[in-house]
């Protein structure tokens, strides 16, 4: 119950949407792969990066359908090339069943567990930007947390094509314009909110809890 994505049904088809995958293109499994039981589809995602050699590099979302004795279960991988390592990269995979229906009151029976989970190594923003195609995200990576004073200081940016710079480098403010510009919020506004959320976890989070480190680079 930590990812949730909406899964519809209509004429046989099953389509699905997964904002936090980024994709572009909705998942549309059609009514004969339906009926056949397994199917599997890739659509284009967000951020579009470029190799080594200038030529455009989608992130991607690989899809599989598979029909099975509870019902059925859609298996995601998102991927994003890599300028480092000049290859893709799987960064999420999720699976959503069928026999496993969002509740609201389940959802927010611990909501202190669900938000101090040891994968919540940080607290951020991230904006997709007009076309699609392009990030950017603000991040303040919570490892150390118990021991912190959080100040604009912990914030890193990180643009689409993976560039990383603290907020105090010359290539921060790039990346403050774009999120300014899609959060219809000025920088100090945003800086506040993140902040403040890195407070709330340091005050509801266990201190004895060590989490794992944020990994900037992708």
């Amino acid at each position: 119950m930590r990812h949730v994505g909406a899964v519809f049904h209509h004429d046989g088809e099953i389509v699905v949407l997964d904002p936090y995958l980024l994709h572009r293109e909705p998942i549309r499994f059609t009514r004969e792969e339906v009926e056949s039981g397994e199917a599997t589809i890739n659509v284009p995602a967000a951020p579009l990066r470029r190799d080594r050699t200038g030529a455009p590099r989608d992130g991607r979302l690989h899809a599989r359908y598979k029909k099975n004795h509870n019902g059925y279960v859609i298996r995601l991988d998102y991927s994003k090339y890599s300028p480092a390592k000049d290859r893709y990269v799987v960064s999420r995979h999720f699976s959503l069943r069928s026999g496993e229906v969002f509740n609201l009151r389940e959802f927010t029976e611990d909501l202190r567990a669900l938000m101090t989970h040891p994968e919540q190594t940080s607290v951020s923003i991230r904006a997709v930007l007009s076309g699609m195609t392009r990030t950017a995200e603000a991040i303040i990576p919570l490892r150390g947390f118990a021991k912190r004073t959080f100040t604009a200081d912990d914030i890193w940016l990180r643009t689409g094509e993976g560039v990383v710079s603290r907020n105090s480098e010359p290539a921060s403010p790039a990346v403050w314009a774009d999120l300014e510009d899609s959060l219809g919020l000025p920088r100090a506004d945003i800086v506040d909110h993140l902040v403040s959320a890195a407070v709330i976890y340091q005050r509801i989070a266990d201190p004895e809890q060590e989490l794992e480190p944020y990994h900037l680079e992708n």
